[in-house]
């Protein structure tokens, strides 16, 4: 168990139509299940009992879909690895943007650990660049001489060893790629943390 990282490409348009309904939020985590978006329509659409003594009720929820294209939907997957990869790259990038803080939530949806974060096209492609500008030497340079106290599994960073360096610079490179083909296909991010 533990805190995991995935990101998926989408584009500004589904971003933006998700933001105005938070629900479709499941369309993309849980892309090829239904079951959680309805079970949050179901939830969403309930009347609450001083709307039923009155006599009110809510119009049933339609279900919506969202159409991707073939750039949208790369998943990333990070898993434990997140936090010490951005120790590691703001310490070798202090201007950069800080991809895993996100640019806001998506609605209040639990989808984990707290709502889904998302990350507009322009400040991944701002990250990917500030990305291109690091080298695996200097990354791994921050990892023997950075400090981990209170970073996300700072027994395995401190170590050090050929373990932690093949693990940081494994995610490092999807890291990268994921944010290289987000900037060429002018894509948004949802972010979330499993």
């Amino acid at each position: 168990m533990g805190i995991c990282f995935v990101a998926y490409s989408i584009s500004p348009h589904n971003l933006a139509t998700v933001r105005a309904d938070p629900a479709l939020v499941w369309r993309v985590l849980e892309s090829e299940d239904d079951a959680a978006y309805l079970k949050q329509l179901a939830e969403d659409n309930k009347t609450s009992l001083l709307q039923r003594l009155f006599g009110k009720k809510k119009a049933p929820a339609v279900p919506k879909s969202l159409s991707f294209s073939e750039a949208e939907m790369s998943v990333l997957d990070l898993d434990k690895s997140w936090d010490g990869l951005r120790h590691c790259i703001q310490l070798c990038a202090p201007d950069a943007p800080d991809f895993f803080e996100g640019e806001g939530q998506i609605g209040a949806i639990d989808v984990g650990y707290g709502p889904a974060l998302f990350i507009e096209s322009h400040t991944v492609a701002r990250y990917a660049q500030a990305l291109e500008g690091i080298s695996e030497d200097t990354l791994l340079e921050k990892l023997r001489t950075s400090d981990f106290e209170g970073v996300y599994l700072d027994g395995l960073w401190k170590r050090q060893d050929e373990e932690a360096r093949a693990y940081l610079l494994e995610n490092f490179r999807d890291l990268r790629a994921f944010t290289a083909h987000c900037a060429s296909q002018g894509q948004a991010a949802i972010l979330h943390f499993t």
